[in-house]
């Protein structure tokens, strides 16, 4: 994972909508992260379980306020506001989606809390709109704003994993970090001696999977994708929920398990899950991966303080 290696604190940070705390694992060697949020229960008590130095809460953000002092003097405001409502993957996609309404709240945040940077990351397919809605909102707040979308492979993650970033700064334009190269799922994979979350499938489902492609997507139906088969020696696809989707592990006829998902995102194998396992399916599907996340975290540290 990046960021194994711990620096001197280069200032705080608030985390909303702060997932199973993936990055916070990118972001925890340089910024000291003292507040985060979400509204799911496994989440935060999975969160909470891997992150004891950070302040974790169960609220939804849209009742929160940076007005109130609840999140006073803050370096960096950080998270990855749900997106599932844009996801290319979903096939019930709505523009409406309540959850897609949560980046305006994560913008208001930033605007009442006034940290000295923030940064977003979401899914490349939210509607241009939205997109330059929240562009818009961090520049009248004062920031200079950067968006682009970033492939976590390119910066030392075991997937391709594609994500459109925003960070804005006060005062002056963000250095995107520069690439490093991506791991591989054998690498990914060495540190995992026993694994679980394994899936049962079928005998006719064992048939399908036994005839999977490595490198190529089978079961394509529009956007939606159903099934590949992992290369050892090349970064995996983005990583999906496997309760949805086969990834089909390189060498065995069966879906790779629930701790194979989490090592691809960059967790390690003693990262501590809570919930059951579809709970945890969807936690490390809606992963950011950590390596990018400490990327990014260290083209910010030091320079934002």
């Amino acid at each position: 994972m990046a960021g194994d290696n711990h620096f001197a604190s280069s200032g705080t940070v608030a985390e909303m909508c702060c997932g199973a705390g993936e990055m916070a694992m990118g972001f925890s060697p340089f910024f000291d992260i003292v507040h985060a949020v979400d509204i799911k229960p496994e989440v935060v008590d999975t969160y909470g379980a891997n992150h004891p130095e950070t302040q974790v809460r169960r609220q939804d953000i849209r009742n929160l306020s940076g007005c109130r002092g609840d999140f006073t003097g803050m370096t960096g405001v950080i998270g990855g506001p749900p997106c599932q409502g844009s996801s290319i993957i979903n096939t019930q996609r709505c523009a409406d989606d309540p959850r897609n309404e949560l980046m305006g709240e994560f913008m208001r945040l930033v605007d009442e809390m006034r940290p000295v940077f923030f940064v977003m990351e979401n899914v490349p397919g939210v509607p241009a709109a939205r997109k330059n809605a929240v562009i818009r909102a961090g520049e009248f707040s004062g920031y200079t704003v950067s968006s682009v979308y970033l492939n976590a492979a390119q910066y030392g993650a075991a997937q391709t994993r594609k994500r459109w970033i925003v960070v804005g700064i006060r005062g002056r334009k963000w250095d995107i970090p520069e690439p490093r190269q991506a791991r591989t799922v054998r690498e990914a994979f060495a540190g995992i001696s026993e694994p679980w979350g394994l899936m049962h499938s079928r005998p006719d489902t064992l048939a399908r999977l036994a005839r999977s492609v490595p490198g190529e997507w089978t079961g394509i139906t529009g956007n939606f994708r159903s099934m590949i088969r992992l290369q050892w020696d090349q970064p995996a696809p983005a990583v999906v929920n496997l309760k949805k989707v086969y990834m089909v592990h390189p060498d065995q006829v069966r879906n790779i398990s629930l701790s194979e998902a989490a090592a691809l995102q960059g967790f390690s194998a003693e990262y501590q899950w809570k919930g059951n396992e579809s709970q945890i399916a969807q936690m490390i599907a809606n992963a950011m991966p950590a390596e990018l996340a400490g990327a990014i975290a260290g083209s910010l540290a030091g320079r934002c303080s």
